[in-house]
């Protein structure tokens, strides 16, 4: 019996230890992280209110140079490229195109961190990344209902991702995001190369013409350079954009964003004077993509749940029995034991026979 009452204990004792493990080390160091295989791509429908067009405008073509009205798709894929330890590189790769023509494309690589997505300067030394700061690509693995600090890639600042509410996306509770940001100039170079350095004087009567810079704008631009026969460009970027986000894994769910690149004329003092848009759209996930996200969602939420709370807790809780059992087996072993305790017989002496 007594060997029955060890087995049950050990038993129940490694149960105990395993849930505690798998619920406080197990799953948040290594379930609840980027895996080193991510790769996934989410698209999303697009209407681009501007396109500009440097090559009209440098002819001379103001009406080809400012499309307007154009249906999009924007694709975006985030790849995980190689791990060390709890860092990752992961790869965003955006793609906009239209009528099947790329209008505009960004590779960013980034050191993160598996758990909480926040960029990194942890990363071995090999590897070349963004020198980025807060989310690059996601929420961290169980989101919470507070504001955080997300990478513009654009214009390499940060800006402030703030808690809204929680909303319902694609049948799913996620939890909404929303950041704006001010007309700030771009810095990455990728969207730079393609965007024209300067402007031929020429062109600014033609601009003053269609309404994109007055009067006193023109000649104020004269006085700023004179005799110049072209003036610099320079480019900013702006946005209003909501996220909603699932909170167990930090998947982006859904997207409902607005965005703006301006050109405009650098001025010497610093400021820029903005022109015309270079690029307006606004987009949101495509039905499909929508799907996929929800699904993926789950999926990982699930995963979670079942290692990280429910596994823990049923183990807990055959652990818990096993060792009750264990206890009650160890003490009725014990009485077995033990000699019964045998009844003695009083013995009385008899009386004495007196002589008379």
């Amino acid at each position: 019996m007594r060997k029955t009452a060890i087995s049950s204990g050990v038993i129940g004792l490694v149960l105990l230890i395993s849930a505690g493990l798998m619920a406080w080390w197990i799953t948040p160091s290594y379930i609840a992280r980027v895996p080193s295989d991510f790769n996934k791509t989410r698209t999303y429908d697009a209407t681009i209110r501007t396109l500009f067009n440097p090559a009209a405008l440098a002819t001379g073509n103001l009406a080809g140079a400012i499309k307007t009205g154009l249906p999009a798709t924007i694709s975006e894929t985030v790849k995980v490229q190689q791990t060390s330890g709890n860092t990752a590189l992961v790869q965003d790769t955006r793609n906009i195109t239209v009528a099947g023509s790329t209008v505009g494309q960004t590779v960013s690589p980034y050191a993160l961190d598996r758990q909480t997505l926040e960029a990194t300067s942890s990363h071995p030394g090999s590897w070349s990344v963004i020198p980025a700061t807060g989310l690059a690509v996601s929420w961290p693995f169980g989101a919470k209902q507070q504001n955080y600090t997300g990478w513009v890639y654009q214009t390499n600042t940060t800006t402030t991702l703030r808690y809204v509410k929680q909303a319902q996306q694609g049948g799913i509770n996620t939890y909404e995001y929303q950041a704006t940001v001010a007309p700030t100039p771009i810095k990455n170079p990728q969207l730079l190369a393609s965007l024209p350095k300067s402007l031929p004087v020429s062109l600014l009567p033609g601009l003053s013409a269609a309404g994109l810079i007055s009067p006193t704008v023109l000649t104020s631009l004269a006085h700023a350079f004179p005799n110049a026969t072209s003036v610099p460009l320079a480019y900013t970027y702006q946005s209003a954009n909501t996220y909603y986000v699932a909170p167990a894994t930090g998947l982006v769910v859904n997207v409902s964003n607005n965005e703006t690149e301006m050109g405009g004329i650098a001025l010497p003092n610093g400021q820029i004077l903005p022109v015309l848009p270079v690029l307006a759209y606004t987009y949101h996930a495509t039905p499909a993509s929508l799907s996929d996200a929800v699904n993926d969602a789950n999926s990982g939420s699930s995963t979670i749940t079942t290692l990280g709370v429910t596994g823990p807790i049923t183990a807990a809780a055959v652990g818990f029995v096993l060792l009750v059992l264990a206890a009650l087996l160890w003490i009725r072993g014990g009485s077995k034991g033990r000699p019964a305790r045998t009844a003695s017989t009083e013995r009385h002496p008899a009386p004495a026979s007196g002589s008379r």
